[in-house]
């Protein structure tokens, strides 16, 4: 009776070592798709803001100063 026990324990353990691995597997992938797609979006944040940069260079230039001053002067007042 005991050897029986054995080989169900085996294959229960083996099987939920198989299921580990898939679902690991199938996280690996999901996580490698998530990230290309953050890069994809990245890339396609930074050229939208070097493309408006470029279009509106002294409005852009304005609102950096802008938030520069603004920084600074909460930095400043601690």
């Amino acid at each position: 009776m005991s050897r029986q026990y054995r080989e169900d324990a085996r294959y229960y353990y083996e099987d939920a070592k198989r299921r580990g691995r898939k679902g690991v597997s199938q996280a690996r992938h999901r996580a490698d798709d998530i990230g290309h797609d953050l890069v994809e979006h990245a890339e396609d944040a930074w050229r939208e803001t070097d493309n408006y940069v470029h279009r509106n260079a002294w409005s852009s230039m304005g609102v950096a100063a802008l938030a520069g001053f603004a920084i600074g002067f909460l930095v400043g007042h601690r």
